[in-house]
């Protein structure tokens, strides 16, 4: 006969694997009439990215709020361009924000454009880099949530007591410049620039040089938000950009912006919603390759010439 002892500790074991399962199922994007439904939950922290005055002015109830990149998601030096913080600076940055490793994390961008969910996307990356295991990006930003008449509230906002954090290291999704370099003429590495920076009529202020790294595939960020708004666009229509921009969507690839804020924003369309889990983001972007040393560089277009 079974005792009630017995069936006692098997329902614990079951209900702990049941939730150990559910800690590693949050989708990479929820929508607008999710987070309404989910705000103030239990295990739920929704993060919110936008700048510190757009987050006072419009937030989600019970949204905590953190700065970026000034509160450490992102250094700048000027040998190394744009460089990830330590797993060690991680973990007190997001355990001074009150996140627990068990926490699911929404990521919260204003939703306006690429460049919003963009910061959302280069988040996420940290997330995933530093070994949490569930995090979402709210698809379209407040404005998504707003259109779901969702309740917004002004103010300082929410602040959580401070926690213990562990991180690690998950390499796999990372590129450094040695991989970037040894990729050249392979076919794998992909510019989400903007197009001029691609062609090397414009730079942005990050990057020493015109151009692009040679042999880059051209996809630009903006594409992969529908109508150049916050709402990223389905898998069969990314499928569709990326085969009419000649970008294979299985095994390895490195998505490069100017720093890792366009690159992120292909990272996630290629990993997190196109499921390529070779895809790797390189983070220090064309603000690093354009400072070490004499790297190549390709200008198609040349307005500087005599």
């Amino acid at each position: 006969m079974v005792s009630h002892v017995f069936l006692r500790h098997l329902a614990i074991a079951t209900l702990a694997l049941s939730w150990t399962v559910a800690a590693h199922a949050a989708d990479p994007l929820v929508n607008g009439s999710w987070a309404v439904q989910n705000a103030n939950a239990p295990g739920i922290v929704f993060l919110d990215v936008q700048s510190a005055r757009n987050y006072q002015r419009r937030q989600i109830p019970g949204s905590i709020h953190t700065e970026y990149p000034e509160d450490g998601w992102r250094y700048f030096t000027s040998e190394l361009g744009v460089a990830i913080p330590s797993p060690a600076e991680f973990a007190r940055m997001v355990g001074g924000l009150g996140i627990a490793n068990g926490d699911h994390v929404v990521i919260v961008a204003t939703g306006s454009n690429e460049r919003d969910m963009s910061v959302a996307t280069d988040v996420y990356w940290t997330f995933r880099f530093f070994g949490h295991a569930e995090v979402s990006i709210l698809d379209g930003g407040l404005q998504g949530y707003r259109s779901a008449r969702g309740p917004v509230e002004s103010g300082e906002g929410t602040k959580r007591p401070a926690t213990e954090y562990a991180s690690r290291r998950r390499s796999r999704i990372l590129a450094e410049y040695d991989d970037v370099f040894g990729a050249l003429g392979v076919s794998v590495l992909v510019d989400h620039r903007p197009y001029a920076n691609y062609l090397g009529i414009n730079k942005s202020n990050l990057a020493k040089s015109y151009g692009a790294i040679p042999g880059t595939k051209h996809l630009p960020a903006e594409w992969l938000m529908k109508d150049g708004g916050g709402v990223f666009r389905t898998k069969d229509e990314l499928m569709r950009l990326f085969a009419f921009a000649e970008i294979r969507t299985d095994g390895q690839t490195i998505s490069i912006g100017d720093s890792s804020l366009e690159g992120s924003l292909g990272w996630f369309a290629m990993s997190e919603i196109l499921g390529n889990r070779s895809a790797k983001l390189y983070t220090g972007g064309m603000a690093q390759w354009t400072r070490r040393g004499e790297n190549p560089l390709v200008r198609r277009v040349n307005i500087d010439a005599p």
